[in-house]
């Protein structure tokens, strides 16, 4: 989500950011860098990437995206996320979300069943690979427990009265919102 000055910007565009120098207790990596990294480790694990959204905010300082993820049997219906997000100007460190309901703003908010980060201090090169690689192996056992947790949803065949009484439930204890998509972006 974008409201906080970012815009949507292409892989040359992100490419094309300098990034700052680096002192001798930080050392910040390209943004293109985490992406690369990341799209590397997913073509390892047989994992396709579908589309992706990029955006750069404070004069290319800040990076956000997001990656769709498919593996070898996707699904129509579903894919997993993956967000991204990367500062220059010593705001967040370099991270990474993942799951059924990813959420990255520009805002700085970033959350999703499975967070990663790494703060750009000296090793931050040498220790991105195997820490994304890492990442990315708990997140393929994450994401095969959310595919079978699917598959058992279809399956369940419930009556329209059970389905009333789950969303009644569910608003109750403040799963489900009562405010319209509408008015929840109209007062955010």
């Amino acid at each position: 989500m974008l409201h906080c000055g970012a815009s949507h910007v292409d892989l040359d565009e992100i490419r094309a950011v300098s990034t700052p120098f680096h002192t001798d207790s930080w050392c910040p990596i390209p943004h293109h860098q985490l992406i690369t990294t990341v799209q590397r480790t997913l073509a390892t694990t047989n994992l396709r990437i579908g589309m992706q959204a990029h955006s750069l905010s404070h004069e290319g300082q800040r990076y956000f995206g997001l990656m769709e993820v498919h593996a070898q049997k996707s699904s129509d219906d579903y894919c997993w996320v993956l967000g991204l997000r990367n500062s220059h100007d010593k705001t967040f460190p370099a991270g990474i979300v993942a799951g059924a309901s990813v959420f990255v703003c520009d805002n700085l908010s970033f959350s999703g069943e499975i967070k990663f980060a790494r703060k750009h201090t000296r090793f931050i090169v040498r220790d991105l690979p195997q820490l994304v690689s890492r990442s990315i192996g708990l997140l393929l056992a994450k994401w095969h427990d959310q595919d079978k947790r699917i598959a058992a949803y279809k399956e369940a065949n419930i009556t329209d009265i059970e389905a009333h009484d789950l969303v009644i439930r569910a608003t109750d204890v403040g799963v489900c919102s009562t405010r319209s998509p509408r008015m929840a972006r109209a007062t955010a």
